[in-house]
Parts: structure tokens; sequence; C-alpha cells
């Protein structure tokens, strides 16, 4: 059955996702999906003769530079490799889909040479790829906030201000104590899941759609990269340059695949963070999603967090599934439904990781010990400033040893001190009981309750928000519960949504 604003002729099969009346594009009064003009619109750009003499100037002096670069002293590839970056700087949803990539792909574009082509393009710097990614987040955060109009809104204002204080305040001491690149380091790490959550709201639900759809194929791709990667073996891949100990590693004797991401972990807690999403919105009533591609993804998440051994990928889907569970309060056969999903996801999780021979305490208990040294020896009120412990410690421009807590709090702690940390654990504490009690008249704040949850106890045993592509995934999530819920359809009647049951 099609609506009244649908242009498909009668009988025709419905598209590849979700329509949302309120985020589509309206083209001479027929309203349309924004996929389906994507091409049209180009194509009606290049058709003006004043574009396309623009265009065409535009391209002679991109030639012109190519072919002056080496003589000049840059490499030819460096102007194609601008403007692509341009490009995609001031394209929403092309530049978070290059982001994506970069996050969640990046020891695939090292075997593809990618990498290594845009590391050259800027003198053999191998970090232009990650950076360049950096760069595009921060340019589509600042165009959202200007078309937003955040900033002309004096609680914003207030709130920035106060943040980008304290941020300064915590960047000054941890230059002071390591010095500025790994404190800029540090602060990438931090803000950038910050900037990345701001954008993908501000989105209309198609175009978060279309990212999801994009996430989902990135997991596909990491599994079959995971079941190659296995099938080959550890020898052969650092035989091809997979370096021993990161993208090569072990659990005893089981080889710990990392897929297309650096090492197991980052594959286990990314391919964690979309299985949440994905049962999540199963539990979410109206949200089921019905597209392929959407479950897919799931499958192929299921396979890469059993290959890649991440316990703490499994932990966060645990816990958050027993958020969602916690938050419907509907009563009758659904809610009996979503506590037996529930119970049957962690209980294929433990009986996996069981199998698998990942259950062991050992690991725990030495955690404990490190914790209690760290915080004994290294902890101050003030902390050691941002970037003083964690991943920021074991990048190439780091001043000193690798230091890794494998607990966000404790990191926290560490790096802005113990009150700063407690106020941390009072907010989330906080924020997880104002969710659970807008969960019973608003579905989709279950899934931000499921998925705070499962971010907060993953937490505990990981770094959990220094893993940006796992957070963005993350964040895809949380955007289009956001979006469904603030949509023109009444809250409970999620289910009216095309794309939906």
């Amino acid at each position: 059955m099609t609506s009244e604003t649908d242009t498909r002729p009668a009988g025709a099969p419905a598209p590849d996702g979700p329509e949302e009346p309120a985020a589509v594009r309206e083209h001479g009064g027929t309203v349309v999906s924004w996929q389906r003009h994507w091409w049209p619109s180009i194509a009606a750009a290049v058709a003006s003769p004043q574009r396309r003499r623009w265009l065409l100037i535009a391209a002679a002096v991109l030639l012109a530079a190519t072919v002056a670069g080496p003589f000049v002293g840059f490499s030819p590839v460096l102007p194609l490799v601008l403007v692509v970056l341009v490009v995609l700087a001031v394209r929403t949803v092309p530049g978070l889909a290059f982001v994506m990539v970069v996050l969640t792909a990046p020891l695939g574009l090292w075997f593809l040479g990618v990498e290594g082509l845009v590391g050259n393009a800027f003198g053999g710097r191998e970090y232009a790829l990650s950076l360049a990614a950096t760069l595009v987040v921060g340019v589509l955060f600042v165009e959202t906030v200007l078309r937003q109009g955040w900033w002309n809104r004096r609680r914003h204002l207030l709130a920035a201000g106060v943040a980008l204080l304290l941020l300064a305040a915590w960047s000054l001491i941890g230059i002071a104590h390591h010095g500025a690149a790994q404190t800029a380091v540090g602060v990438r790490l931090l803000v950038v899941p910050l900037m990345i959550v701001l954008v993908l709201v501000a989105l209309p639900l198609p175009r978060i759609t279309t990212l999801v759809t994009v996430m989902s194929w990135l997991l596909v791709a990491n599994a079959v990269a995971a079941v190659a990667e296995l099938a080959v073996g550890p020898a052969r891949l650092v035989e091809w340059g997979f370096e021993e100990g990161r993208a090569v590693r072990y659990i005893g004797e089981t080889f710990r695949v990392p897929g297309l991401t650096e090492f197991n972990a980052e594959l286990g807690i990314l391919a964690g963070a979309y299985l949440l999403g994905y049962v999540t919105l199963w539990l979410t009533r109206g949200a089921r999603p019905t597209l392929r591609s959407w479950h897919a993804g799931a499958g192929a998440a299921v396979l890469c967090l059993a290959l890649s051994t991440s316990r703490s990928g499994a932990l966060l889907v645990a816990a958050g599934v027993l958020g969602a569970v916690v938050s419907n309060r509907s009563g009758g056969a659904a809610a009996r439904r979503a506590r037996l999903v529930a119970l049957g996801v962690v209980g294929a999780l433990a009986a996996a990781f069981g199998a698998l021979g990942a259950t062991g305490a050992t690991s725990m208990f030495d955690r404990f010990s490190n914790w209690s040294q760290l915080l004994g020896d290294d902890l101050t009120l003030w902390g050691q400033g941002i970037g003083g412990v964690g991943a920021a410690t074991s990048s190439r421009i780091a001043s000193g040893d690798q230091i890794f807590v494998d607990n966000y709090y404790v990191s926290l702690a560490l790096q802005f001190g113990p009150v700063v940390a407690v106020a941390v654990v009072v907010a989330l504490g906080y924020a997880l009981v104002r969710l659970w009690r807008r969960a019973a008249d608003e579905p989709t704040a279950g899934l931000h309750l499921a998925i705070l949850t499962g971010l907060a106890c993953a937490c505990l045993v990981v770094e959990a928000w220094e893993y940006p592509g796992a957070m963005m995934c993350l964040a895809l999530f949380v955007a289009y519960g956001w979006r469904l819920q603030t949509g023109p359809t009444p809250a409970g009647s999620l289910a009216q949504l095309p794309g939906h049951r």
C-alpha cells in the first residue's frame, strides 16, 4: 500500500529502507527520498552553462597542479587528494561514509595501498589518512553548528564555553606532563566521538538510514576478511606484513583475527556495537528493522564477535540487551518475548566464548592489580592531563611509555583527577535513571538506555570511548532512535513508519 505522496506505481516494491515524511526532499511539489535525487541533482548542477564553465576551469587548474607538482617539490597526487577531501568535507553523507571506512577498515586500507597513497601525497606521512578523517569530522561539525543555529542560543553557548574551558585547562596540564603531540592525540580521541554524535543527530532519518546501511556492509566486509584471515593463517599473514602482536594476536592457542580493523579488540567492540543497536531495535516497540542489508550486517557482526574473541564486545552486547529488557515495562507477551531474546543472546555469547576458551578470570585479576597500582602511584587531584594514559600513549608521536588501563573510569581518574571521574560516574547514573523513567512512555528511550548501559559496562574492562569506529556505530543507532522519536509520528506509534513493524 502506497502513501498519498508516494510516486511509485501501484504494486511497485518498496525501496530498501524506511522513508520518513519529515525527512525527505521536495522537488516540484512531489515528495521523494534524498537517495532518488542524488544523481539527478548532480546532473542539474552540471547542466548550468556557468557551472560547467567553472568546472572546466577547476579541472584545468587541477590538471596543471598535477603536472607541475614534481617540479615544485610536492606529489602529483596531492592536488587530486585535496580536491577529494574538500568535496567530502562539504558533503555530509559521503563525508561521514568516508570517515566510517577509515575508522572501521584501517587494516584493509593499508593492505590495499590506500593509506600509503594518501601518505605519500603528504610527504610519506602514514597518519595522513587518519588525520584527514578527523579534519572532515571537524568541518562537518562546524557546518552543522552553523546550519542548526546552535551558536545563537545562550544555553548552547554557555555549555560550549564551559567545555572549551575545561578542555583547555586539562590540555595545558597534559602538555606540561607529556608534551603537546601526545596531548593532541588524546584530545582527538576524546572529542571526535562527541562531534560525530552531534553531526549525526542533526541529520534527517533517510540519511541516517543510508549511513547505517553503509555500516552494515562494512561489517560484512570485516566478516569476509576475518574468515579469509583465519583460512590463510597467522604465519602467512605475518609474511604479508601484518604486525605480530597487534594485527596477529593469540589467546592461548586461539588466533584472534582483526578483520579489517587494526587488532582483534577493535573488531570485537565494533561488532558488539552494531549487534547491540540491531538487537535493541528488535526489542523496541514498533521499531523492528526490516532491511536485508541490516540483517546481513547483524549476521556478520555475530561472526566478527566470535572470531575476535573480544570479551569487551560481548559485555557491551549482553549488558545493553539486559538494559533494554529492564526498560521494557509494558508487560504481556511482548515483554516475555523480549526477556527470552535477551536470555538467548546472553546465553549464546557465554556458550560461544566458553567454547573458545576466552572466559578465564586470570586476566581480570591482573587488571585489578594493575588498577590499584596505577591509582596508588600516579593519581593526583588534577590528573596527568589529556592523553596521559590509554591509546594516546601508543601513538607514533607519544613521548613516554605505553600505559593501557583497560578501564575507562580509571583512565579518566588518571587523566582528569578523581573528582572529574566521580562526576562522570554520577552523570552516567543520572542519565540512566532519566532514560529508564522515560522508557515507559517513549519506546526509543529504551534504545538509548540499552546503548548507554552497554557502553557504561564495557568501559569497566576497556577504554571503550577510545575506539572511534565502535563509537560511531553506536552514535548511528543513537541518532536513528532520536529521529524516530522526534519525527511527526506520535510516541508509541513507530510501527506506522514504512520499513518498521
